[in-house]
């Protein structure tokens, strides 16, 4: 209700005007209180609705789809995580919901055992994990860094299960504290298949040997009753000896160091030897550059490996000598790739490598890759005269010419050849491709299946249209390709040039389905 104005006349009434400050402070109160009880109804209505999300989260919660997996599937997902050395993925999954805990109870979740001697108590986690595992195979992995006393007592613990220990990786700092734990592991192991060893202490080499103090001592005595071990993975800055169990079918030897030491190819050469079941072979000095391979001292009589299938060899050029030192008539797959600076035309000696090598009669190729290795046209040439089963043809950065893919015209040279995939290659042309491809079609050899054509200078948009008439034409790695964790074959700016541009309009129906951007 609106006050009336104060008649001017009766201004100096106080009591009048203290009436009128009266009213209005009541009339404030008034409306103060009905604010408040506004205010209180505003709370209860938010406290109901915080109920209700509270409800609706709840409820979405048991429609999601990771609540409505079935356990077999989470099982498998969780196991997915553990193997990606996620080491608290069992605890941490377990803390998610009911199902996703009763999921995690599953034996195989806890098959990762992983021992750090440097956390809280790890006999304590090692006993938890090893309990949760029940009868399952483990893969148990010790962080050796820091050798403390109560290793022992959890290696103990661990050797109580030898029965189903499925692989054994160890890392350590120092030699000393490794020599330790694997002498500590003598005995029978059924089912224990792999077997890595890290030791990140680095020695020095007088002429290329290896002096006592650097030896991982009695390996072979150490699992010599293990009938099942077969791949032994060893990541060191040196090579000492052939002390490797003589059951190992996959030997992966990775010379990490930043020393600068030189290593002999005897010893290389002396531990195959000792392996006569050996089917794959890797070795790799990527991480090692002033690390330098001394030649054989018997070129003569070289190794026989009857059984060996793939062949990986990773590193500085004088690595490829090891070839001329083994004979390998089983072997199936080749990797050469050199982590070294380009050899200029006039030194290209691995290439001459390739060719005696193959000259032993190792003419068993299936799989021949080059990475950054260069080869002469001619020695080029006569190497595919020699390799009559070869399916599949890998070059990173290493250069081929047109005359040498003219002399792959016909049945003459690698008549099964049907597989190419170039990368980085400077020289050859798109039209020697197209020939070379049609040239399978119209002599009755093999057909080419695929033809990757990666960053080639002179490889023209019509030659891939070219290419893709006969034959499927790819311009990009697959995600599981050695090259995509190094990027250098990242061509998608290309590609998505060539897609704005319309490059697939062009083309017909046939074209289309056969080129893969």
């Amino acid at each position: 209700m609106r006050m009336q104005p104060l008649d001017t006349s009766m201004a100096d009434a106080e009591d009048e005007i203290r009436q009128a400050i009266t009213h209005h402070e009541r009339s404030m109160a008034g409306l103060q209180i009905e604010m408040e009880a506004l205010k209180q109804g505003i709370r209860g209505i938010q406290l109901q609705m915080r109920e209700h999300e509270k409800e609706i989260w709840f409820l979405k919660g048991r429609i999601t789809l990771a609540r409505r997996l079935p356990q077999e599937i989470l099982v498998s997902i969780f196991e997915f995580c553990t193997l990606g050395r996620w080491t608290r993925a069992p605890l941490v999954v377990s803390q998610v919901c009911s199902e996703w805990r009763r999921a995690a109870q599953a034996p195989s979740i806890w098959s990762q055992v992983y021992v750090n001697v440097d956390s809280l108590d790890p006999y304590r986690r090692t006993r938890l994990w090893l309990n949760k595992s029940q009868n399952v195979p483990i893969d148990i992995t010790v962080d050796l860094h820091n050798y403390t006393t109560s290793t022992s007592r959890t290696m103990d613990l661990l050797l109580s299960h030898r029965s189903r220990w499925r692989s054994f990786t160890l890392f350590s700092f120092h030699l000393a504290p490794a020599n330790d734990i694997l002498h500590r592991c003598a005995g029978g192991y059924h089912n224990l298949q792999t077997l890595c060893v890290y030791i990140e202490e680095e020695f020095g080499t007088t002429d290329g040997i290896v002096g006592e103090d650097a030896a991982l001592h009695s390996l072979r005595t150490t699992f010599n009753g293990s009938p099942s071990l077969k791949s032994y993975i060893i990541t060191r800055n040196v090579l000492v000896g052939s002390d490797i169990p003589s059951s190992i079918t996959n030997l992966s030897i990775n010379l990490d160091g930043l020393s600068t030491i030189s290593l002999s190819i005897t010893i290389l050469q002396d531990i195959l030897t000792g392996l006569p079941l050996l089917e794959e072979f890797y070795i790799s000095l990527s991480r090692a550059k002033s690390t330098s391979f001394l030649p054989s001292i018997d070129v003569e009589r070289p190794t026989t490996l009857s059984a060996l299938k793939v062949m990986t060899l990773i590193g500085q050029p004088d690595l490829f000598a090891l070839l001329q030192n083994i004979h390998t008539p089983s072997l199936q797959q080749l990797h050469l790739l050199s982590s070294a600076e380009p050899i200029p035309v006039s030194h290209q000696w691995s290439g001459l490598t390739l060719l005696q090598w193959l000259n032993l009669g190792n003419t068993s190729l299936e799989l021949l890759e080059l990475r950054d290795v260069d080869v002469a046209q001619d020695i080029f040439i006569a190497c595919f005269k020699s390799l009559t089963k070869l399916r599949t043809l890998k070059l990173h950065d290493s250069e081929i010419s047109d005359t040498v893919f003219e002399s792959l015209h016909g049945v003459q040279s690698c008549p099964d050849l049907t597989v190419v995939d170039l990368r980085w290659c400077s020289v050859v042309t798109g039209s020697a491709l197209v020939r070379f491809v049609k040239s399978r079609l119209e002599t009755g050899a093999m057909p080419m299946e695929v033809i990757t054509v990666i960053n080639c200078s002179f490889v023209e948009e019509r030659d891939i249209l070219n290419l893709a008439q006969y034959t499927i034409c790819r311009l990009v790695i697959d995600s599981k390709d050695y090259c995509r964790n190094t990027g250098c074959c990242e061509n998608g700016r290309y590609r998505n040039r060539l897609k704005l541009r319309g490059f697939g309009i062009a083309a017909n129906e046939k074209q289309r389905r056969r080129m893969i951007l």
